[in-house]
């Protein structure tokens, strides 16, 4: 896609109110050429208007799917709110050019009821009352913003389940986090973001989203953890993601298929006495033609072969967008 504008910046405000049929979302697009139609679907508040160096629109956002998410906790009705939209949904909660791939650093500020725990992609800088503020992110795409809001638990040190899994004992979540964090840092480049934050939430859509600084898992993965073999597949997998995906992001076929390859390498450490590389288990079998593919780079390149042309690329094109041929370029 041939674009003429550069965004900037992303600032967004969002008024969180679980009583509200939506979400109100305030968006200023601050950029350089010229500006391009705005894609927003939900009630407009306030038109785009040019202010203050940027491009702002409100608008009230509907709960929907992809998108804003209100669910209700069947076990003891307690309510939490949710942003996961990827590139389906990313118009249902905030306002962004027809180019999905526009990267800009994201600031966000979100108004919760102050009992509430709020996360989000960036480090919180105001953590308590109704206005919560998070730093800037990396330069990230609109697609994967993402937040939770409710009385979440803290279980283990990142790790955050509704208010009714507050038994779970997250320990080893959240030394598989630490683990295979420490593992691709020294495998392809230091840990992009300064945090990495799980918070399970009720009703997602897939398994899990992976977004910077924060993974998105559905409540229902923490009773499949029980598995040792399912957690360390699905947990590494979705920190690879922090690499490959969210530092850099390519077209989905090879996102997936590093992410599953990656996470194999991390296996072959903390599960020695499997056979990791065989039939892959349940999360990963839609993905086996995608890492059949990387597989075949590395019959090529070899492993070190293709680890060092995955670090130029981390290296060279972090938080961009790089076609397949960029990382074939570097496999040759």
């Amino acid at each position: 896609m041939i674009t003429l504008v550069e965004v900037e910046a992303y600032d967004l405000t969002w008024r969180l109110d679980p009583a509200a049929d939506g979400v109100r979302g305030r968006t200023t697009l601050r950029f350089r050429g010229e500006p391009e139609p705005v894609e927003v679907f939900g009630e407009v508040l306030v038109p785009p208007q040019r202010e203050d160096g940027g491009l702002r629109v409100e608008a009230l956002f509907p709960y929907a799917r992809p998108g804003f998410r209100r669910v209700t906790d069947p076990v003891d009705g307690q309510v939490y709110l949710y942003a996961a939209p990827n590139p389906h949904g990313t118009p249902r909660c905030l306002g962004h050019f027809a180019d999905h791939q526009l990267r800009a650093p994201v600031t966000l500020t979100a108004v919760v009821p102050p009992t509430w725990k709020c996360l989000a992609n960036g480090l919180p800088l105001v953590d308590g009352g109704e206005v919560r503020t998070f730093a800037p992110t990396a330069p990230t795409e609109p697609a994967w913003v993402a937040l939770a809001a409710g009385p979440f638990v803290e279980v283990a040190p990142s790790v955050h389940v509704p208010r009714s899994r507050a038994g779970v004992d997250g320990t080893r979540v959240a030394d598989l986090v630490a683990r295979s964090t420490a593992f691709f840092a020294d495998l392809l480049a230091p840990n992009p973001y300064p945090k990495c934050e799980l918070v399970f939430v009720h009703d997602l859509s897939l398994l899990a989203l992976s977004t910077q600084g924060l993974i998105v898992f559905d409540e229902g993965a923490l009773d499949r953890f029980v598995d040792p073999r399912y957690a360390t597949t699905v947990i590494a997998h979705e920190v690879a993601h922090q690499w490959s995906g969210n530092l850099v992001n390519t077209e989905t076929w090879l996102v997936e298929g590093l992410a599953v390859y990656l996470s194999r390498l991390f296996a072959e450490v903390e599960r020695p006495d499997d056979d990791v590389w065989g039939d892959p288990p349940p999360p990963d079998r839609p993905y086996k033609p995608h890492l059949d593919r990387v597989l075949e780079v590395e019959a090529r390149v070899g492993r070190e072969g293709l680890l060092r042309g995955l670090r130029s690329v981390f290296a060279e094109r972090a938080h961009r967008y790089v076609a397949p041929d960029g990382f074939q370029a570097r496999w040759t």
